[in-house]
């Protein structure tokens, strides 16, 4: 079995196809190909993204995930969005997509200044960019939720299951959940997660 693999904006799923995403302007869609370059799907329009609540396009998605048992594609839809949307990975038809601790994602949320951001209580929203995402295989969701310095677990469904913060104290901007790898144990016993902000 070959392990999926995903970097910055591209993601190979278990049956070998490639989705493509880009968070430049305009960038409001997701790309899937075969591995051998044929286009496949198309989710979402260039320059049509109408927010966190639109259920039809993407506005600069950072990672993507496909979970097998489902056949739904997870998109940490971040850059712009604040959420978490999932699609059919045949179709590309919705599914559902939910904002930090499970609730509707909040456009109009203004993020605090960064010292208020570390010391006060968690904050209600993503920020930008919600950066990272992998599925375990026992279904569990895990949210890299970059400027806040916090990850974030969830169910399939989007219900929330607890959040850890990692280095809070870090005060550079682009802050510290970057990105994960699950282990490849059978058990997935830990989560690797790479800090950008600390260098680890």
């Amino acid at each position: 079995y070959e392990w999926p693999t995903t970097e910055h904006g591209v993601y190979a799923d278990h049956k070998g196809h490639v989705w493509i995403a880009g968070n430049g302007k305009g960038d409001n869609h997701i790309l899937k190909f075969t591995n051998t370059g044929t286009f496949v799907l198309q989710i979402g329009k260039r320059n049509q993204a109408k927010g966190s609540n639109d259920t039809a396009n993407v506005h600069g998605a950072a990672a993507m995930v496909v979970f097998p048992k489902t056949n739904e594609l997870f998109v940490a839809d971040g850059y712009t969005n604040r959420r978490v949307i999932v699609f059919d990975a045949d179709t590309g038809a919705y599914k559902r997509h939910w904002g930090a601790y499970g609730k509707p994602p909040d456009d109009t949320f203004k993020v605090p200044p960064r010292p208020q951001l570390l010391t006060g209580p968690p904050q209600p929203s993503f920020a930008n960019p919600v950066h990272a995402i992998v599925v375990s295989n026992d279904g569990l969701v895990y949210v890299g939720d970059r400027s806040n310095n916090r990850l974030q677990v969830f169910k399939l469904d989007g219900s929330f299951v607890r959040e850890v913060f990692i280095n809070r104290d870090t005060l550079q901007n682009e802050g510290t959940v970057h990105n994960f790898a699950l282990s490849r144990d059978p058990q997935q016993r830990f989560l690797f997660v790479a800090d950008g902000s600390n260098k680890a």
